[in-house]
């Protein structure tokens, strides 16, 4: 391929897409104003009626599905023997 031409799809359904099914279930869920998982989760935690220890249980289950999980990631670095005075030569 020429760089001049666009990238084809690849097959399948892109990242994050809903199929039928998943629509059909939160459809089901939130029918006669009724919350998703997440959306009652978030009203306990966000509700001063219950224990700080309910609240923050909510909030742990919830965080998941809101916040990205951070990935662990390994630092390499060559360190040498060098005096004080000899590093600060090399920041100049």
């Amino acid at each position: 391929m020429s760089d001049e031409q666009p990238k084809k799809r690849g097959r399948g359904r892109p990242v994050g897409s809903v199929n039928k099914t998943s629509v059909a279930q939160i459809e089901k869920i939130t029918a006669n104003g009724g919350q998703t998982p997440l959306e009652y989760l978030a009203s306990i935690y966000q509700s001063d009626i219950y224990e700080t220890k309910e609240r923050i249980d909510a909030a742990k289950a919830a965080a998941p599905y809101c916040h990205a999980k951070l990935q662990a990631i390994e630092v390499r670095a060559a360190l040498t023997e060098m005096s004080h005075e000899e590093w600060i030569k090399t920041l100049s």
